[in-house]
Formats: C-alpha cells, sequence, structure tokens
C-alpha cells in the first residue's frame, strides 16, 4: 500500500486527539513547528505505512491564534495527500462550518463523523450517506472513544476522493475570486491555495491584506469582488461568505437528519428564555449567588445539627460551633495540653502547640464546614451546566470592557484556588484578553479568602444576608472597572476576539461526582492549611511569644514586646490612611501577601487566642470586633467598626494573591515587566479602593471628620474617574462579528 500524509483536523473538543491515538498508539512524537513554539504531533499507522499530522484545533480557517496559523499554513503548504475532518456530530452546524472551508482545498477529503451516539440522545438521527452526498465528501460515522468504525477510517482513507462541491456560494463571485487568484505572483501555489488566499483578501483576512498591501492589482481585483458583493447581495464581503456557509449547512443538514427533540432539550431552553434573557439574566445571577452564600451560612452557622453533652444535659449546636468550640477548642486543644502535660514540655512548647497550632491552624480549619458546602452548592452550578450560561451572559457586559465571556471560565475556577485559575488562562487566544485576564482572575475570592470573608462578615456585620453578594458585586466591579481602565492604552492594543463555547442541555449531577468535587477542594484547602499555614502560623508565634526584655532576649508575657509588634510598628503607618494602621493588622495582612489564609490564623495568634474560638473573650469574632472598636475608640456596635472591616477585607481581597499563585501569573504573563505591572497595579487598586471605602464612606456616613486623608480619598477618586471616562487611545476600529459567523 503506497505511503500517505494524512491531515487530521477538526474543532476543539472534538474527539480528534483521542482517534490520533487509536489511530497510531505509541507511534508519535512531539516537536515544534518552524517558527512558533507551538507543538507539532506526528504518528505513523504501521500496518499501512501511513503518516498523521494532528493539528491543532480550530473552529475557522480564519485564525485568531498562533495554533489556527499553524493548521492553515500546512493546510497552504500541499505537504500532504489526504485531509481526515473529524467533526463533533453533537454539533454539526457549527463543526461542518470547518468542513465546507477545508473542501475548498480540492484535496482528497474524509469527514469522520463522531459522538453519534451523543447526537442520537438530543433525538436525532441521521442519514450518514445522504450527508456524505450532500456534502460531495465521504462520510463515517465512528465512536473515538470506544475505538467504533476505526476500520471504517482507514479504508475510507485509502480510497479518498477530492470533494465534489468546493464552493458553496455563488457561481459568479466564484469565477471572480479565481480570477483575484490568478493575480497572485507566487507560482509555487496551488490553484486551491491561490482561490484560499484570494477569499481571504475578499474578506479583508488581516494576515493576507498585509502580505499583499503592496501589489495593486491584487488589491483593486479584490476590491471589485467586495463590490460586487455588497451591491448582489446587500451585504459586506465579511458577513456574505459565513453566511453562504451556514446556509448551505442549513440545507444539508434539513435532507440529512431526523429530529426528535428529546424532552431534556426542551426543558432546557424552557428555562433558558429565563435565564438567559437580557435583562433578568444578571438580577437571577446575583440571586442565585446570594442563596448560594447565604445556603453556607444557614446550614452552617443557624441550623443546630450536631449533639453535644453540655451543662443542662444534650445540648445541640451549628456544624461551625461545634467545629470550633467542641472539636477544636474542646477536644483538640484539651488533647494537645494533655500531652504537653504528660511529656514535661516546657512552657514555650506548650504555648506553641496550644496558642500557635491549635489557635492559628485550628481558627483557619474552622471554617471548613462553611467552606465545604459553599464548593458543594456551586460544584452543583457548574456540573448541572448554569455556570456555562453565566459566561454567556457575562460575555456581552464583559465584551465591552476588552475581556470576553471566555474570561469566566477562570474565574469560575478560581472560587476553588487561583493557581488552576490562572493557568486556564492561556486558553485564551487574545493577547490583550488573556494580560487583562491574569491581572483580574484573582481578583474572585478564593477558597483561601472565605475564611477573611467569613470572619469580618460574622464579627463586623453581624451575618447580614447581603454581604456576600455585595463582596462579589465588588470583585466583578474591579474586574470590569480594570478591563475599561487597561484596553485604553496601547499596550492592550489588540480587538477581543469572538467567544466560541459550548452550551450543553442541562442535567441533573450525580451526587458522587458532586461529593468528588468537594472532597478535592476541600483536601486542597487542607494540605494548605497544614502546610503554609502551619509554617507561617509557627513563625508568627515565634515572634510574638519572643523578644528583648530588661534581662536580654526571651519570652515575653505581653505581646507588645515582642518581635512581632516590632516589625509590625515600623510598617503599620502604611496602612493607617485605611484605618487599621496598628501593628496587629499589619502584621496579619503582610503575611496574607503569602498566603491569604494566613490572615485569620494571625489574628487568632496575635489576639492573643487560645485556641477555645467561641464563648466569651476568646471567641475570634468577639475578639476583632473589640479589637476594631478599640483601634478606632468607639464602642463595638459603633457604625465605623463595619466600615472598617470591609476596608480591612477590601485589601485583603484585592491585593495580590498568594506566591504560589503569583508564580503561576508570572509563567503565563511569561514577562518579568508584565508581572511587575501586575503586582504594582494589583496592590494599587486594592490600597486606593480600601482608602475611598473608608475615608470618603465614613465621612457620607458621618462617622468620621473631614480630613487630609479623606481630601487624598477624593483625589484618588477623580483619577479613578479620568481613567475611566477618558478617550480610547489604543487607536482602535472594533469590528462586531456575530458568532454565528465564526
Amino acid at each position: 500500500m503506497s505511503q500517505k500524509t494524512i491531515a487530521l483536523l477538526g474543532n476543539q473538543n472534538c474527539g480528534k486527539t483521542t482517534l490520533f491515538n487509536v489511530l497510531t498508539g505509541s507511534n508519535q512524537y512531539v516537536g515544534n513547528w518552524p517558527g512558533v513554539t507551538v507543538d507539532k504531533v506526528i504518528g505513523k499507522i504501521s500496518s499501512k505505512d501511513w503518516d498523521v499530522v494532528d493539528l491543532p484545533g480550530l473552529y475557522s480557517l480564519s485564525p485568531y491564534s498562533p495554533e489556527e496559523i499553524v493548521s492553515r499554513n500546512y493546510l497552504l503548504s500541499d505537504d500532504y495527500d489526504v485531509i481526515l475532518n473529524i467533526v463533533d456530530a453533537s454539533h454539526l452546524e457549527r463543526s461542518l462550518s470547518l468542513t465546507l472551508e477545508l473542501a475548498a482545498f480540492g484535496k482528497p477529503m474524509v469527514v469522520a463523523l463522531n459522538m453519534i451516539d451523543v447526537m442520537e440522545k438530543t433525538g436525532t438521527k441521521l442519514d450518514v450517506d445522504k450527508l456524505g452526498e450532500k456534502l460531495g465528501v465521504k462520510v463515517v460515522d465512528i465512536s473515538a472513544s470506544n475505538r467504533i468504525g476505526i476500520d471504517k477510517v482507514l479504508d475510507a482513507v485509502a480510497e479518498a476522493k477530492a470533494p465534489v462541491i468546493t464552493n458553496f456560494f455563488d457561481a459568479e463571485i466564484s469565477e471572480k475570486i479565481d480570477e483575484v487568484g490568478k493575480t497572485l505572483d507566487d507560482a509555487n501555489l496551488s490553484d486551491s491555495a491561490r482561490r484560499f488566499i484570494a477569499t481571504g483578501i475578499v474578506q479583508n483576512d488581516e494576515i493576507y491584506l498585509e502580505e499583499y498591501k503592496t501589489s495593486e492589482k491584487v488589491m483593486i481585483a479584490a476590491a471589485r469582488v467586495r463590490n460586487d458583493i455588497e451591491s448582489k447581495f446587500n451585504t459586506d464581503a465579511q458577513s456574505y461568505f459565513p453566511q453562504a456557509r451556514y446556509q448551505f449547512i442549513d440545507s444539508v443538514l434539513e435532507d440529512s437528519k431526523i429530529t426528535t427533540e428529546s424532552k431534556t432539550s426542551v426543558i432546557s431552553k424552557a428555562i433558558d428564555k429565563v435565564v438567559l434573557n437580557r435583562f433578568l439574566a444578571l438580577p437571577i445571577f446575583f440571586v442565585v449567588v446570594s442563596l448560594v452564600y447565604y445556603g453556607a451560612m444557614y446550614f452552617t452557622s443557624y441550623l443546630e445539627l450536631i449533639p453535644f453533652e453540655g451543662e443542662e444535659g444534650t445540648e445541640y449546636a451549628t456544624i461551625t460551633d461545634w467545629v470550633n468550640d467542641n472539636l477544636f477548642g474542646g477536644y483538640v486543644t484539651d488533647a494537645v495540653a494533655s500531652l504537653c502535660e504528660s511529656a514535661a514540655a516546657p512552657e514555650w512548647l506548650s504555648s506553641l502547640a496550644v496558642d500557635g497550632v491549635v489557635g492559628g491552624v485550628g481558627a483557619v480549619l474552622g471554617f471548613l464546614p462553611q467552606i465545604a458546602f459553599l464548593f458543594l452548592f456551586l460544584s452543583f452550578l457548574e456540573q448541572s451546566g448554569y455556570m456555562t450560561r453565566v459566561a454567556f451572559v457575562l460575555d456581552r457586559i464583559f465584551r465591552k470592557f476588552g475581556l470576553s465571556g471566555r474570561n469566566f471560565i477562570p474565574m469560575v475556577i478560581a472560587t476553588g484556588c487561583g493557581v488552576p485559575a490562572l493557568m486556564a488562562n492561556k486558553t485564551i487566544d487574545n493577547i490583550n484578553e488573556r494580560r487583562i485576564g491574569l491581572i483580574t482572575t484573582t481578583f474572585i475570592p478564593c477558597s483561601a479568602k472565605l475564611p477573611i470573608i467569613t470572619m469580618i462578615f460574622a464579627s463586623c456585620f453581624d451575618g447580614a444576608w447581603w454581604f456576600a453578594p455585595m463582596v462579589y458585586a465588588l470583585a466583578i466591579f474591579s474586574i470590569v472597572a480594570t478591563g475599561v481602565i487597561l484596553k485604553k492604552n496601547r499596550a492592550f492594543k489588540e480587538e477581543v476576539s469572538p467567544f466560541v463555547m459550548e452550551i450543553p442541555d442541562y442535567h441533573l449531577p450525580t451526587l458522587n461526582n458532586i461529593l468528588k468535587a468537594v472532597y478535592e477542594r476541600c483536601r486542597a484547602f487542607v494540605i494548605k492549611a497544614g502546610t503554609i499555614i502551619f509554617a507561617v502560623v509557627v513563625t508568627v508565634w515565634f515572634l510574638a511569644s519572643f523578644g528583648f526584655g530588661e534581662e536580654g532576649f526571651g519570652m515575653v508575657e505581653n505581646v507588645d514586646a515582642s518581635l512581632l509588634a516590632a516589625i509590625g510598628t515600623a510598617l503599620c503607618f502604611i496602612f493607617a490612611p485605611l484605618g487599621f494602621g496598628s501593628w496587629q493588622a499589619t502584621v496579619a495582612v503582610v503575611n496574607g501577601l503569602l498566603a491569604k489564609e494566613n490572615v485569620v490564623g494571625t489574628m487568632a495568634v496575635v489576639l492573643g487566642l487560645d485556641g477555645e474560638f467561641e464563648g466569651g473573650e476568646s471567641d475570634l469574632n468577639t475578639a476583632l470586633t473589640q479589637y476594631f472598636a478599640d483601634m478606632l475608640g468607639v464602642e463595638p456596635t459603633a457604625a465605623l467598626v463595619p466600615l472598617l472591616g470591609l476596608s480591612f477585607l477590601a485589601f485583603n481581597m484585592w491585593s495580590v494573591p498568594c506566591c504560589a499563585a503569583l508564580g503561576a501569573m508570572k509563567r503565563q504573563l511569561g514577562s518579568t515587566k508584565w508581572w511587575i505591572f501586575a503586582m504594582t497595579y494589583m496592590c494599587v487598586w486594592a490600597y486606593c479602593l480600601a482608602l475611598v471605602i473608608f475615608r470618603i464612606g465614613g465621612l457620607i456616613m458621618g462617622v468620621l471628620p473631614f480630613s487630609f486623608y479623606t481630601l487624598v480619598a477624593f483625589i484618588v477618586l477623580a483619577v479613578f474617574a479620568y481613567l475611566l471616562f477618558r478617550k480610547d487611545n489604543s487607536g482602535l476600529t472594533p469590528i462586531r462579528i456575530p458568532s454565528r459567523q465564526v
């Protein structure tokens, strides 16, 4: 059998790589395409002596990313014998758009219809032979993951023929495009390559326009075709070709498939009429977020579910109370204290174990019930299909601010951890969106920040139902404002790319999958608490317990005389304008720059808590409220206390993320200059936001007098307004591309 080279092409997530692995087994090698860092994977089908080139997934041959450009350039190279186009049968309309573009090359071609079983579950059946007849190519149905139909693919490739239909648009326009192709001077171009490039020039493809801009005859011929299209079809050339392509696809599918809409699809469409309504979508989203957080707090902090032996017999506690008061404040503290006593441990070691480890780490783990329930509800929303809808809802908003709905996906991941969320930004092709996304992704509160939110929520806002939605609204505001400010600079000059994403039908997630997702996220949180937080808490305990006294260096009874107090006192002036210019809060904030969970653990140590987190003066929430009140010189019930709590929260929420996230950010940005800019911007944003909240908020509420810092806050607000509303200096002319045309 003769040697062949097969170009394997398809949309992203269509099963292309699965089919490649099935065809080639272990006979693969990976390298880089010349001039780019995009991987090229080549495998060999040993029994046939065929090479298979696995090209990067793409939705269109009008490229937006280096990967798509690689695929297009390879097709133009003509260094292959057969095109094997794998198509997702469950999304035929979108997938066949690429098929028609590939057919235009006139090379022998086979269409492998993958995941046809998934399509049939939606109530759709397909006549494969009729589809092939209408498309003018051989079509075979397969299931790559189940290794079904692989022999049919190999037989079809062996007998592959050029498509019968290579043009799906007006014959007169087709002839004129061929005339444009004849004006191209490159003698090495094949007829199909000339036709493809000419079509691209007519459609104002930026790459080809730049390449042939000096050729007057090419530009004139292309302009004539554009004029003919506009006069004949009353539309611009950029819109004409996608419209013609989809009209042809609609006619093909109308003759080739029988659709009986499934019950799931009917229900999904009915729900989406409300959930995706242009006016109701955002309010519904904020209501859902409010219910998620209220539900997490209700099940953990209000329902008394757990029985325990109290002073008056059997009593009941909420999950949070039991974990804090009974588990860490009782069993763990007593066990550790008894162990130290029986081992005749010195005073410093007992203090380290009880005050440092149990007091610090336990204060963080005490929020695990709320976090677990929060993850439970979020996992349900993700796996049910709702979060995908939210991405599309927010795309309409984000697109106005230099982002797109695809930026929402890393933000969803960020609710768990900022590190994978930052890494998820690498799937964003547009460098402008990616940079802004990397700067703003960690503005979304991750699991490490939830204990801080819960601490302020319980201590300063008395569990108000609106607090969590307000925090998330501030997070979205920070993201949107950042997008507006940055996209007006020339450094962020690339246009926002089209947003392409699947919307699955709604379905009821399995309990096993939800619990698995919750377990993985909680496990990561606990591991972090047991490693990073442990190390920081031990360090904080040491610095808070030792210092220089009259007898020299040693343990101190008063934490105000400790090394930690000295360090915090030297730095606290930085945060004085924000209201929390004390050494305790300063130390907590600085430790929070290493890992956000450290804020709660550090506050527990510096406030002198001993592991009993509920009841009396040792309660963390009560102690924090009293601490804020003492710092301000007011009563704990004063209106200024919540304002200070919100200022403290704002800086910790929106300043730089943990060290691990900063490392991931640097790798994704690929530039030390951009990394430093990102860190600086985040710190400045958080500082200014906290300053405005405390100073201007206090003035408006009548609890703070006008001062020098108030004047500074108004100047900051004026600068922000200028940056937000100033003229766009990026030099861009926005283009509108309907999603169906991509």
